[in-house]
């Protein structure tokens, strides 16, 4: 018979990074403890499995009475990505996303006034925006970041130099390591073109590809999109959405008006700002209804 770990979801957690450190007088003590594939976890009511950084699945450990369970469980449990700063003896968990092999990102020297060490992320180079060149590091049998980019970019039929990258790392989803490509193609004044790309790490199959399209109007960057015969304009787009805050446009700041597709369907979406408050909503062109809306505090 199977026994059952039941866990709730940890709020609190959630809310802030956590940080384990070892303390400099303690000593380093061997235990035996078992190894439990028997036990389920459940969060929520769901089962769960667990996977390690090689995608091997990974178990419950029971010592002296007490269920345990490997960091990398307790990040994905969290949303948090594992990193182990090698000099500290360190492990952290916190929002991205050697001796811990669990880890997602290991650092081999943070000191504890926060800065790093020589080789500070293995490797891994990031321009800011935490999305890119980082993430985990591919193994002698996989592919190459820059592989990855260059069969996403093949096939959006564009070249490194004609896109913006957004993201660009690898990541493990569902116990498949895989690179999350993300760009941007700004070269027509009136559209921006959103490709996103998944690509297996172990072969360089492409399993996940979306095309997101994004004409400029009004408060946009540049260009304009006429309205077709039956359908309402941006300036009524978005008289309707500071009808729905109530609000005039003298009112806001950041006013900006954008066309998408969605399932064949033309909508406008409108965004802006009052004070602390972000406004955005989605108007179906055909007849003026808001399909969403959204207002909330910064």
């Amino acid at each position: 018979m199977q026994k059952s770990v039941t866990l709730l979801t940890a709020g609190i957690l959630c809310a802030a990074g956590i940080a384990i450190g070892a303390c400099a007088d303690e000593v380093v003590e061997k235990i035996q403890a078992e190894v439990r594939p028997d036990f389920t976890v459940k969060i929520d009511g769901e089962v769960k499995t667990f996977k390690s950084a090689d995608g091997k699945t990974v178990y419950p450990i029971l010592y002296e009475g007490t269920t345990y369970l490997p960091l990398r469980a307790i990040g994905n449990i969290m949303g948090k990505t594992v990193y182990w700063y090698e000099a500290d003896k360190l492990v952290e968990l916190k929002d991205e996303g050697s001796t811990v092999t669990d880890a997602d990102v290991i650092v081999p020297g943070k000191n504890n006034n926060g800065n790093n060490g020589n080789n500070g992320n293995n490797g891994n180079n990031s321009n800011g925006s935490g999305q890119l060149n980082s993430g985990l590091t591919p193994t002698a049998d996989e592919i190459t970041l820059d592989k990855a980019k260059s069969i996403a970019f093949e096939k959006a039929g564009v070249t490194e130099a004609d896109v913006t990258l957004t993201k660009a790392r690898l990541e493990m989803d569902d116990g498949i390591r895989k690179y999350d490509i993300e760009f941007v193609d700004l070269r027509q004044d009136s559209k921006s073109v959103e490709y996103s790309a998944e690509i297996r790490a172990s072969d360089g199959v492409l399993i996940d590809w979306d095309i997101d399209e994004k004409y400029m109007v009004g408060g946009g960057s540049g260009g304009t999109a006429n309205a077709a015969s039956g359908e309402i304009t941006a300036d009524q787009a978005k008289a309707i959405a500071l009808q729905k805050a109530g609000l005039n446009e003298a009112d806001v700041t950041g006013m900006k008006v954008e066309t998408d597709m969605e399932h064949g369907a033309k909508r406008y979406e409108v965004e802006f700002r009052q004070g602390r408050k972000e406004y955005s909503a989605e108007i179906n062109a055909s007849d003026g209804s808001i399909v969403k809306w959204e207002a909330e505090n910064d």
